[in-house]
């Protein structure tokens, strides 16, 4: 009898004991996120996309409980701060902006000291929209006009770009080829560089976001030739697409702006984090500073980015290879 009483006592104390764990997990899981939560920027401080994860930061706030700490980590394209991130303990406490260009190219171009893998997409919020452009006085503002003239005259047309191996570069090689074009690309530091080379006359075009271009547009200096979108912008409805001229797939290389966690983050930080920022995203506060900057914004769940990425990469990768830019 004594014996059964001792498995009696040892049976309840063992239940005692999980219960007091699982309150222990349930309160640890009710507390998160535990203190504020750094938002890892690897761009220098400024930059659209830096100025967007700022206004993503501030309208969080209403969403959750502790605050979303902006820290710009600029270096090596994003290299840093991504780094930083997949060292991060997986605790749902540090994230960072993604664009989908680091995982489908960049990672491409570097030997990366971490696992790429360990870069988890949670959501994306933006869309770059990059389109060619040339002087408004040019003889060949149209795109037949340019087309045209491309073909007569191989070699002759120039376009800017922001560097050998970025998407606006890939998206120039792949329009002029399609296009049956031979043409040179010319890379320069800086989008300002570029956009300052046409208005001078010294370049007959280049590729740039709308953003970056919008008030020359509005202002009549320059003229978008061709966008590669999809879906005609809604702001300027009047600039062909590369999707309605035929020149399919090029969209794929705009970049998402994207928020990463840790892969190995517990599963329900992530949802909870996933749908707080989610909330900020449709929020119409954050929605408007997207607009005013000239960004689709948006939510854009994980899939969508990921097989962006994955598009990106397969047009990508042999534009690298082919450019000898390729290292793993």
């Amino acid at each position: 009898m004594e014996t059964n009483g001792n498995l009696r006592w040892i049976a309840k104390f063992i239940c005692f004991v999980q219960l007091c764990v699982l309150g222990v997990v349930d309160a640890r899981a009710e507390e998160f996120p535990a203190r504020p939560i750094q938002f890892l920027v690897g761009l220098a401080s400024g930059s659209v996309t830096d100025t967007s994860a700022r206004a993503l930061s501030k309208v969080a706030s209403k969403y959750l409980d502790k605050p979303l700490l902006v820290v710009n980590i600029p270096g090596a394209a994003q290299t840093l701060a991504m780094s930083k991130l997949a060292s991060s303990a997986p605790d749902g406490h540090t994230i960072a902006l993604l664009t989908t260009t680091y995982k489908s190219l960049i990672v491409h171009m570097q030997k990366i000291p971490f696992d790429p893998a360990a870069l988890k997409p949670l959501l994306g919020y933006a869309e770059f929209r990059q389109l060619l452009f040339v002087r408004a006085d040019s003889p060949y503002s149209k795109l037949e006009d340019l087309i045209a003239y491309g073909q007569k005259n191989p070699g002759a047309i120039k376009f800017g770009h922001p560097g050998t191996g970025t998407a606006p570069y890939m998206q120039g090689v792949l329009f002029f080829k399609s296009a049956n074009i031979q043409a040179t690309d010319v890379p320069y530091k800086g989008s300002s560089d570029y956009t300052n080379a046409v208005l001078g006359g010294h370049l007959l075009a280049a590729i740039i976001d709308i953003s970056g271009i919008s008030h020359l547009i509005r202002a009549g200096t320059v003229k978008p030739v061709i966008a590669f979108v999809n879906q005609p912008i809604t702001n300027f409805p009047e600039i062909p697409t590369s999707q309605a001229k035929g020149y399919v797939g090029l969209a794929a290389l705009n970049p998402l702006v994207a928020i990463a966690i840790h892969k190995d983050t517990p599963a329900d930080r992530i949802e909870k984090l996933h749908d707080a920022l989610k909330r900020t995203v449709e929020d119409p506060e954050f929605a408007k500073v997207l607009d005013d900057m000239g960004l689709k914004g948006g939510y854009i769940s994980p899939k969508v980015v990921e097989e962006t990425i994955s598009k990106a990469e397969e047009m990508g990768v042999p534009l690298l290879k082919g450019a000898k830019l390729y290292v793993q």
